[in-house]
């Protein structure tokens, strides 16, 4: 297998790659198809830059790889390419060029060409060129389905919000960062408020829906540098990143009230309908030095939040007693 040919190579990754000509000389059109279909593609040809468009957009198949002549009448190559990346980006295009001067396929290059052949043809170029393609488009799935994977890997898939082995990880990340640069930030630790009664009156696909809806609000609530995880069960934690205490319990407050005004179901009559939180506060290097005392605090605070009556928020005042806000 060590010298079996790159294109083939390629191809027995693929079931099958779809590849479209797209060239107004019909001898070129015929060629290109003749040296691709005996390569093991199935080859597609049109004579225009409009007709590559319309199979394009009909997508009765996905095409892989357009080759696409620069130079045609009408709508040409850099055209097609430029639609064509509007359409669906990851398709690999090669040009054609016929002209000694490059200036032709830079042009196309910057619209997000792969790579340029250039008349007259040499075969063993055109089997390498996109049998390269074809295994760049490959390692490029897989470095794509890596990234998906590795993305659901950290998410809860409920509330798609992050999950609690991640937050694990980000915290005690997040303590070095703030240890290292002398940097602070802050630790929120949120809980629904009477849950399980929201459960038990509404049913379980009605606290699904809930506890996603939530996650909605937190996440649309914070800023992109901040971090929402799914705790556990109805529990919620948010990481403050360069958040001191005053502009955490700014943050805190706003959660809460956007939670509280929130509906959960369509049943407008039902005392259910709304949901409230209760959140406990702590602040890095203020309460704690390290992320298990740094949570600790924070849970204490929650604990003080649910104590004093729930809806509101709970934190470590400057003289070290626990305090609420709503």
């Amino acid at each position: 297998m060590e010298n079996e040919p790159l294109e083939e190579k390629a191809a027995n990754k693929h079931t099958t790659p779809n590849i479209l000509v797209v060239d107004d000389e019909e001898i070129m059109r015929n060629m290109l198809k003749d040296v691709l279909s005996d390569a093991g593609y199935r080859v597609t040809a049109a004579a225009s830059g409009e007709e590559a468009l319309e199979k394009l957009k009909e997508a009765h198949y996905n095409y892989n790889i357009v080759i696409t002549d620069i130079r045609m009448p009408g709508i040409d190559g850099v055209e097609v390419t430029r639609t064509l990346k509007k359409i669906n980006s990851d398709i690999c295009v090669i040009a054609i060029t016929g002209y000694a001067s490059i200036e032709s396929a830079i042009a196309i290059l910057k619209e997000g060409a792969y790579d340029y052949i250039t008349k007259p043809f040499n075969i063993d170029e055109i089997r390498i060129v996109v049998g390269r393609a074809l295994e760049r488009q490959s390692l490029m799935k897989e470095a794509k389905e890596k990234e998906k994977y590795q993305q659901l890997s950290i998410m809860d898939g409920l509330t798609e919000v992050y999950n609690r082995r991640y937050f694990d990880e980000m915290i005690t990340q997040e303590v070095y960062r703030a240890q290292r640069y002398g940097r602070i930030f802050s630790l929120l630790m949120i809980d629904i408020d009477h849950f399980k009664n929201f459960n038990d009156v509404n049913g379980h696909q009605a606290g699904d829906w809930a506890l996603k809806r939530i996650g909605q609000i937190l996440s649309g609530g914070v800023r992109l540098i901040d971090k929402v995880f799914r705790y556990g069960g109805e529990e919620f934690t948010v990481i403050l990143p360069e958040t001191d205490n005053v502009g955490a319990i700014v943050v805190a407050r706003r959660l809460r009230a956007d939670v509280a005004i929130a509906k959960f179901l369509d049943k407008n009559a039902l005392p259910t309908n709304h949901l409230t939180i209760s959140i406990g506060l702590a602040t890095y290097p203020d309460d704690a030095y390290e992320a298990k005392a740094l949570i600790g605090k924070a849970d204490e605070c929650l604990y003080t939040a649910k104590e004093l009556g729930r809806d509101r928020v709970s934190f470590v005042s400057a003289d070290g007693t626990r305090k609420e806000v709503r």
